[in-house]
């Protein structure tokens, strides 16, 4: 089968791979032998046709929420364009700001302004919205004045369909990086949710740090999930190191498409992303990635050959809870023996 190429004018680049990629099943092309097809056209190959096309999008946030709403609105005006169902924003989409305080000041709550915009976006564009990471001043607001990092999404009539609030939260100190404490404005979600039905596939919802817990992308997939997603603000130290791998690594596992949205550049003095926004089938494979700069790339999801790399490696049925039923149980002995 053949493999396609989008090309648009944003530092991006676009992969599009519709062949089964199971050894000696099917050679798959080396993308770089690819054409790139001319601005703002799409190259789609017949075997293609059909399948749901998702466009994953990567933006710079900055403390100025009318500044990056106009940048987010625009990739999603852009996607719908070029025929995606479903369009992915990252991690913090609706601002990042400077500190602690300046990101309490600028949240909202989930009815209020800014999520009716992009509601008001959906239906205007007719397509899904995920909007990966959003401040939310959630019920308990007034007696923790803390928020919730609260993946949203929205169908294409602005109705919201999921939500998930972040389980894992990131508090770290990376030499080079510097130190980040999620947990000082944000209260952890209290569950993980269920894979939500969309035009793409059943999606199970993450953000970021959830990446590196395996246990949620396994329990997700077991519930049926199709597509994983992590909208994330990798930073310059750890994305370099870890994001790809990890990414890949959850695809491999779960079988899964993966679809991960990513903050990139720098978003004020204090902080810069990494970027590298990409989507990974269910072999691996890094199917369409974003390279330096905002933009967006798109992939095709084919939900039959997630199925055919499923019944070729049936590695669910191959599991042993008997033995590792516990794995998710932090040991003490590991950190204090």
């Amino acid at each position: 089968m053949l493999s396609s190429t989008l090309w648009m004018p944003r530092k991006c680049l676009f992969l599009l791979r519709s062949a089964f990629r199971l050894p000696g099943l099917s050679q798959l092309r080396d993308p770089a032998s690819t054409k790139h097809s001319r601005p703002g056209t799409m190259a789609v190959s017949s075997s293609s046709r059909g399948l749901p096309l998702v466009a994953v999008c990567q933006v710079t946030s900055t403390p100025d929420k009318e500044q990056t709403f106009a940048a987010c609105s625009g990739l999603v005006q852009e996607a719908a364009k070029l025929g995606a169902c479903l369009a992915f924003l990252p991690e913090a989409f609706d601002f990042i700001a400077r500190d602690p305080a300046e990101t309490l000041q600028l949240s909202e709550p989930l009815d209020g302004d800014l999520v009716n915009r992009y509601a008001r976006l959906a239906r205007e564009c007719g397509l899904w919205i995920s909007l990966g990471g959003f401040h939310e001043r959630g019920q308990d607001w007034e007696q923790t004045q803390r928020i919730y990092n609260c993946h949203v999404l929205l169908d294409s009539k602005g109705s919201i369909v999921a939500t998930y609030r972040k389980t894992h939260l990131c508090d770290v100190e990376l030499p080079g990086q510097g130190s980040m404490c999620e947990s000082t404005s944000t209260v952890p979600g209290p569950t993980r949710g269920s894979p939500v039905s969309t035009p793409a596939g059943k999606i199970g919802l993450a953000i970021c740090y959830d990446l590196r817990f395996p246990e949620l992308s396994l329990a997700l997939a077991q519930d049926g999930a199709e597509i994983l997603t992590y909208p994330s603000a990798f930073g310059l130290v750890t994305g370099p190191a870890h994001w790809e791998v990890l990414l890949r690594a959850r695809a491999i596992e779960t079988q899964c498409y993966v679809v991960a949205a990513a903050q990139w550049g720098q978003h004020h003095e204090k902080r810069g992303s990494y970027g590298h926004s990409m989507v990974v089938d269910p072999w691996g494979v890094v199917v369409a990635r974003c390279s330096e700069g905002p933009g967006l790339c798109l992939a095709h999801i084919d939900l039959a050959y997630l199925r055919q790399v499923r019944q070729h490696m049936p590695v669910a049925q191959h599991r042993r809870p008997d033995l590792y039923g516990n794995l998710g149980r932090p040991n003490p002995c590991l950190h204090t023996c």
